[in-house]
């Protein structure tokens, strides 16, 4: 049974991942209630009022923050935010315990990542590949198969290929996400992780899961542009979408790429 402590800790890495993936934008959502008005602002500022920080707040005082077990997932958002590369250290420190809690510890190395740091590598590989962790019968799995992508280390993709299968869509939903960091020139991963994506993308029943397998080809194609060929395929195939979001993001997204091709 989860803890109170672990429920909390969890929710926050939850919210934490949420606001990594949302662009900084301000949310058009009408504000219902006071609790609810940091939902009108932008990630960066969300993290401020979840810190309890004012936007002059320093680096320092932010990298302070991350020794507070309560609130490290959401300074180590806002060290991601700021790109503090000062934070590096107790990032490492943080991801080397393993007396601290994973998910404290996988957004520390997400921080990493950014600053192109590669030492937590071992420490984090570990968490997935030790069969009697919670990380390991679980998918945050998933998680630690996307950070391993993203330093370069591809070894767990069965591990996120397998998951797009799963019958619950926010764990297909964590693996098509995942399946964007599996991204080489030349690794036969990436031709798998291609192939796996557009067949979301055109295929599965849940309109959102289409829509975040196009955006992880174009993550792809970044890195690969011929794979901006199956991007378009796949955006063809969902223009007349029933789903009014996926149509106009496709519809969208169509007239960028066609705007493209006449410039080039």
């Amino acid at each position: 049974m989860f803890t109170k402590p672990l429920i909390s800790i969890s929710a926050a890495f939850l919210l934490y991942v949420s606001l990594a993936n949302i662009s900084i934008t301000k949310v058009t959502a009408p504000v219902k209630s006071p609790e609810t008005r940091h939902l009108d602002m932008s990630p960066e500022k969300r993290l401020l009022v979840l810190l309890g920080l004012k936007e002059d707040v320093n680096d320092t005082q932010i990298i302070q923050l991350l020794d507070v077990p309560k609130k490290q997932i959401f300074a180590t958002g806002l060290v991601r935010y700021r790109r503090i590369s000062s934070a590096t250290p107790k990032l490492l420190q943080i991801v080397n315990d393993a007396n601290i809690f994973f998910p404290p510890r996988l957004t520390a190395a997400d921080a990493l990542c950014d600053f192109g740091n590669k030492e937590w590598i071992p420490a984090i590989k570990a968490l997935s590949l030790d069969p009697n962790s919670i990380v390991a019968r679980s998918p945050f799995k998933i998680e630690v198969a996307r950070l391993l992508a993203r330093a370069g280390d591809y070894s767990q993709f069965e591990v996120v290929a397998k998951s797009v299968g799963d019958n619950k869509s926010s764990v297909r939903h964590l693996a098509i996400q995942a399946l964007g960091e599996f991204c080489h020139k030349n690794d036969p991963v990436t031709d798998s992780a291609t192939k796996l994506l557009y067949t979301v993308a055109t295929s599965d029943d849940v309109p959102s899961l289409r829509d975040q397998a196009i955006v992880s080809l174009e993550k792809i194609a970044k890195i690969k542009p011929e794979v901006t060929s199956k991007v378009i395929d796949a955006i063809q195939a969902n223009v007349n979408s029933a789903d009014k979001n996926l149509r106009t993001m496709c519809r969208q997204k169509l007239k960028v790429y066609s705007k493209q091709s006449k410039t080039n």
